[in-house]
Formats: C-alpha cells, sequence, structure tokens
C-alpha cells in the first residue's frame, strides 16, 4: 500500500508515519509511507510519475489557507484515484471535502481514537480494488487504478503500471475477468484501464504517459461505443 502524507508540521507528519507501520506491522501489509512538507512537493513527485493508494493531507497548511482542499481538487484533475483522507484541526470543511470524494476526515486531536478505524476502513476499501496474481513463487497485489495496461506475450502477460511493470503466465481472458469492466479489451493482445485514457481514435488509444496502445479491426466497433458511453 502506498500511503502519502502532506502536512507542514514535521512532528506530525512523523507521529502519524510511526503510527501506519505499527498497524501495517499488526495486520500484515505491506505500508510504503513517503512524506511530504507541502503541496507542491507531492505535485512535483506526481509529475515524476509518482502515484499513491491514500492521500492523508493536512487542510491548512502554508499561509493558513485551505492547501489541501485545493490539492484535492488538483490530485482528482490529474486523475489520481487514491483514497483522500483530511486531516484538520476543524471540521468546517467537510462539506467542501465531498466535492473530491474524500474518503474519511481525522481530525488531529483524535488521532489515537479515530486512526485505527479509518485505517481498517482502508484496508477494507483496497481489498476489493486490488488486482492479485502469482509470478514464480511470489503472490503479487496490484491496486488496480494503477494499472495502465496488460499485453499478451504468447503464453505470458506484462502488465504496466506508471511506476513500474510485470511479467507473469496468464491469460489475457483471465486478467479481464478478474479486472472487472474498469479494462477494456481493444486487442487480442491488449486489455487497457479505461481511467487512463487521454486520447481515443480511430485505431488507437492514447494512455497516461503518451502510451499508443492498438485498436485491432476486430475490436474497433466495441470500443467506439464504450468510449462514446464514457464520454456521456
Amino acid at each position: 500500500m502506498r500511503i502519502v502524507l502532506c502536512d507542514d508540521e514535521a512532528g506530525y507528519r512523523n507521529l502519524l508515519h510511526e503510527k501506519i507501520q505499527a498497524d501495517s506491522f499488526a495486520h500484515d501489509y505491506d505500508a510504503e509511507v513517503k512524506e511530504c512538507s507541502s503541496g507542491g512537493e507531492l505535485l512535483a513527485y506526481l509529475d515524476r510519475g509518482f502515484s499513491a493508494d491514500v492521500f492523508f493531507l493536512d487542510i491548512q497548511m502554508e499561509r493558513g489557507g485551505d492547501d489541501g482542499i485545493w490539492l484535492g481538487r488538483e490530485l482528482r484533475r490529474r486523475g489520481e484515484q487514491g483514497l483522500i483522507v483530511y486531516v484538520t484541526a476543524y471540521m468546517d470543511h467537510v462539506v467542501t471535502g465531498y466535492e473530491v470524494g474524500a474518503f474519511r476526515y481525522l481530525p488531529k486531536d483524535r488521532l489515537d481514537q479515530m486512526l485505527p478505524k479509518v485505517l481498517e476502513d482502508i484496508r477494507e476499501e483496497l481489498a476489493d480494488s486490488e488486482y492479485v496474481f502469482h509470478r514464480g513463487g511470489e503472490t503479487v497485489c496490484v491496486d488496480k487504478h494503477r494499472i495502465l495496461y496488460l499485453e499478451s506475450r504468447i503464453r505470458q502477460l506484462h502488465l504496466v503500471t506508471a511506476e513500474e511493470s510485470y511479467d507473469y503466465y496468464g491469460s489475457l481472458e483471465q486478467a479481464g475477468e478478474a479486472l472487472g469492466r474498469q479494462f477494456l479489451r481493444c486487442h487480442r493482445s491488449f486489455l487497457v484501464n479505461t481511467e487512463r485514457i487521454e486520447k481515443y481514435a480511430s485505431g488507437q488509444i492514447v494512455l497516461q504517459g503518451n502510451i499508443p496502445i492498438p485498436i485491432s479491426r476486430s475490436y474497433a466497433r466495441a470500443v467506439k461505443q464504450r468510449m462514446l458511453l464514457e464520454m456521456r
């Protein structure tokens, strides 16, 4: 699980980081935690291809403005699908947070009481969004939202995210069933994440990162119909 903590108070970031790591040990999951002291620092990481499953955003950072609210809007504008948890000393921004689909609110003065439940809810939510496959002797879990596309290479699948890629034995048919409607078959050898489509034109789909994926004749009609539905 990739987690970002964005707060201009270093002491609070460190405390939250420690509690998340303790929870990951207690409940046996991997937590990769990145700390950012400002919205600008976080956006700079996104510009380099970084992504996360969960963003803990302090609502009030830098000059007392509503930085966390603005940052949440910017994350959504950039297509980030990670869960947003607003961390705040004030609860008067709750309504504003709904526009970015805020997952939870975490009052700073109730961290010990509320964080365990927030993390439990996050684990349950992400469990339904993970794609699980086997590679060699290991089980790999990847957040579906992070996947760009899968390519069939004879008997192997090549799975690509913005940060990494995996090769493992399997079929596109089985992967498509496991991944669900969010993914679109556009070619006998390609399955794409519709959330990551930036452009659609006759003959190809362009994914985030300017990655072109071909559309074969046999799938062209189904792709066109799906794209028309997505644009409504």
